[in-house]
């Protein structure tokens, strides 16, 4: 049993660790990231700040509350009774997020953002008790007293960012209808895989140097030119059609984060959390080795 302990001390404080390195990561990256304009980002990795703005059409309200909201993210859970009538923890009933769209909106245009997969940090989290399942309503603020001061068996969690709030995001930015489009690098391989059928075309086009065959440098020349060749068709084919740009979560390890509270104080907030992580790592590793000290001496 102690060695097993030993082992869950170890594995907290690797986590520890392992947490501390990840939020220190983060306000780095977040630190040395550029901010963007929504009209003039590059695609890739970027950062925008702007404000939250409902789209046209159906609206999205939050389930417990039923206030209109461009997000928003909820729990219900249920206290749990023994046989005696005591507390034996709290289950959940009930859970979700909101996966609708919403535009970030600087003074240089609008950005669709979608929320599925960030790191979101809301302008309002509410915590309250009450009897039912789903309570109907919501207070407009909470702090630690209502909490301690409400009863029920239901406990409630709703977190929103509601329309005109200012919004920080850093993500994965595309611009769709556009050379930038979704589909532009499915378009570019099919293009490539057509060339590669017709080796000689292929040979004649892109191998500079004569050998006979398509090394990576020619091979970069001609993606290049099979991508070109696409934006070309698509601009031809519409060129009436608008430009959207979307934000959405990088498909490469890169956090995708959307926050309501500035970006100074995201960074303040990660960096308190890597000292804790890092904190906690050294005091649990220190008590590791005072115990197998201990046990061994």
């Amino acid at each position: 049993m102690f060695w097993l302990g030993m082992a869950g001390v170890g594995g907290a404080a690797v986590v520890c660790l392992f947490s501390g390195f990840r939020c220190l990561q983060r306000a780095r990256l977040i630190a040395d990231l550029p901010t963007s304009k929504a009209r003039s980002a590059a695609q890739g990795y970027v950062e925008l700040e702007g404000r939250a703005k409902l789209m046209a059409g159906e609206p999205v309200y939050a389930p417990l509350s039923g206030i209109p909201c461009a997000w928003y993210s909820f729990e219900v859970e249920q206290q749990g009774r023994d046989t005696n009538g005591r507390s034996n923890g709290w289950s959940t009933v009930e859970k979700g997020v909101s996966e609708a769209i919403f535009h970030l909106q600087d003074e240089t245009g609008i950005c669709i953002v979608d929320p599925d997969g960030a790191d979101v940090t809301p302008s309002t989290r509410l915590f309250w008790r009450g009897q039912t399942a789903r309570p109907g309503y919501a207070p407009q603020t909470t702090g630690f007293w209502s909490q301690v001061f409400s009863f029920g068996p239901y406990r409630y969690t709703e977190c929103r960012i509601h329309d005109d709030d200012w919004l920080y995001a850093a993500g994965q930015f595309l611009s769709l209808g556009s050379a930038g489009s979704a589909s532009l690098g499915e378009d570019t391989r099919d293009l490539l895989s057509t060339w590669k059928r017709d080796r000689d075309g292929l040979l004649r086009r892109f191998d500079t140097n004569g050998d006979g065959n398509i090394d990576l440098q020619e091979w970069e020349v001609a993606r290049q030119a099979a991508e070109q060749q696409v934006i070309a068709t698509v601009r031809e084919r519409q060129p009436q059609q608008p430009e959207f740009n979307l934000m959405k979560k990088p498909t490469h390890s890169r956090p995708y984060i959307l926050s309501c509270i500035p970006q100074k104080q995201i960074i303040a907030r990660y960096h308190r959390r890597a000292c804790l992580g890092i904190l906690g790592f050294l005091a649990l590793g220190a008590i590791l080795t005072w115990a197998v000290n201990t046990r061994l001496s």
